[in-house]
C-alpha cells in the first residue's frame, strides 16, 4: 500500500522454502503444552498460524495472513485455568527469523482495515529470535501475521521509532489548492501506533508497571497513497510522495500536505488539532519473564477528498484525488481517544 512489494520470501531466503514459518499456540511459558485454535470454527492444522505474507505486500495480501475469530478453548484465562471467558493468556513459540528478518503478529482493531497506518492491525508481538512469546487476547479476536526483512521494511513495524517530518519534496513555491468533491462526513480510522513507554523486562511477579513520563501528542495528518510527480506552467517540479505526514503546528509549512491540509481547513473553518497523550489505563499488564513496551494507537475523523493544485506546463488541470485530511478524535477531557496496547519483544 505505502511501499513496493518485497519478493516473495523463498526467493530471498531459500531456508524458508523446506517449511512455512509460523506462531504455534501453547498454554504456558515453557511452550511445552500446545493448545488448539479454532478460527470461525475450524481447526487450525498444528496449532500454527502461519506466517507467509510480508508486511509490505498490502496490494496482494493487505499486508500479512488475517485470522478471522480465533478462539483458544484450553488456554488459561486471567491467571485461571478452569475459565473461558475474560484475557486468554496465550503463549507463541516461533522459530528463528532469517537474519535481517522479523515476525510480526497484529490484533484487529475495533475499524478494521480503515487505518492511516502502514500496518494493518495493532501490534503485540515482534520478534527476532527464537522463543516462547505470550500475548494476552480475547475470546473471537481476529489475528494478523506477518513478517518483514531489511532496515527499511522493518521500519514499518518500529512502532517506537516516531514519524519524521513530511516526504514530499518541492522545489519551489508550493501550489495552492482548493478542495474539490469533499465527503460530507468523516470516517474513524486507527492511526499510527505509537511507543509511549521504552521497553523493559519484566523479571518476576507482581507484572511490571509502565508509567507515561512525558506527555506526548497526537496531531493533524494527511494520508495519500499514490505518489504524484508533475511540473507546474511556471517550471516547478513537484513531487509527492505516497505516504502518512502527521503535520504539527511547526510542521505547518510550505509542503505539498501543508497546502492540502490549509485548503481543506480554509474550506472548513477548522485549524489543526492536536491531542495529549497523558494516561494509561491499563499499565499494571505486563507478564513475568517478557519484555515489552506500552503503545498507543489514536483514533482519527478522516475526510476524503480530491484537490485541484493548478495546472501543469501543458496547461492541464492538476487533481490529486483521493487525500484524507485527518483530525486526532478528542475524549472528553481533550486526550487524544484510542487504545492502550502492550507491545512484547525479543529485545
Amino acid at each position: 500500500m505505502l511501499s513496493a512489494c518485497i519478493l516473495p520470501l523463498f526467493l530471498l531466503f531459500p531456508a524458508f522454502t523446506t517449511a512455512v514459518p509460523g506462531f504455534v499456540a501453547y498454554k504456558e511459558l515453557t511452550c511445552s503444552d500446545p493448545i488448539d485454535i479454532f478460527a470461525d470454527g475450524e481447526q487450525i492444522p498444528d496449532n500454527k498460524l502461519k506466517i507467509d505474507h510480508a508486511i509490505t505486500e498490502w496490494d496482494s495480501h493487505a499486508a500479512g495472513h488475517y485470522y478471522d475469530n480465533l478462539t483458544f478453548p484450553d488456554a488459561a484465562v486471567s491467571g485461571d485455568d478452569s475459565g473461558k471467558a475474560g484475557t486468554q493468556f496465550v503463549y507463541w513459540g516461533v522459530e528463528k527469523p532469517d537474519p535481517g528478518c522479523q515476525f510480526i503478529m497484529m490484533k484487529d482493531t475495533p475499524y478494521g482495515w480503515q487505518v492511516i497506518s502502514k500496518m494493518p492491525g495493532t501490534e503485540i508481538l515482534r520478534v527476532a529470535e527464537e522463543g516462547c512469546y505470550f500475548t494476552p487476547l480475547t475470546a473471537h479476536d481476529s489475528l494478523i501475521t506477518s513478517y518483514c526483512c531489511g532496515q527499511d521494511d522493518c521500519s514499518i513495524a518500529e512502532v517506537e521509532i516516531q514519524s519524521g517530518p513530511p516526504k514530499d519534496v518541492v522545489s519551489g513555491d508550493t501550489p495552492q489548492c482548493t478542495v474539490k468533491n469533499a465527503a460530507a462526513s468523516p470516517t474513524i480510522q486507527d492511526g499510527q501506533q505509537i511507543a509511549i513507554t521504552r521497553p523493559q523486562s519484566c523479571e518476576a511477579a507482581p507484572a511490571c508497571t509502565h508509567s507515561i513520563q512525558i506527555s506526548q501528542t497526537v496531531s493533524t495528518a494527511v494520508a495519500h497513497f499514490k505518489s504524484f510527480t508533475f511540473t507546474q506552467e511556471s517550471g516547478t517540479e513537484i513531487s509527492f510522495e505516497s505516504g502518512i505526514d502527521f503535520l504539527g503546528q511547526e510542521k505547518m509549512t510550505s509542503t505539498m500536505s501543508s497546502s492540502i491540509a490549509q485548503a481543506f481547513m480554509d474550506e472548513n473553518g477548522v485549524t489543526v488539532t492536536t491531542g495529549n497523550i497523558t494516561a494509561a489505563t491499563e499499565g499494571n499488564r505486563q507478564m513475568p519473564g517478557t519484555i515489552a513496551f506500552y503503545s498507543f494507537v489514536p483514533h482519527y475523523e478522516c475526510w476524503k477528498a480530491d484537490y485541484d493544485c493548478g495546472k501543469d506546463i501543458n496547461g492541464n488541470e492538476v487533481v490529486f484525488e483521493g487525500i484524507s485530511f485527518c483530525q486526532p478524535r478528542l475524549s472528553s477531557t481533550g486526550d487524544a481517544d484510542g487504545i492502550f496496547r502492550m507491545v512484547y519483544i525479543s529485545g
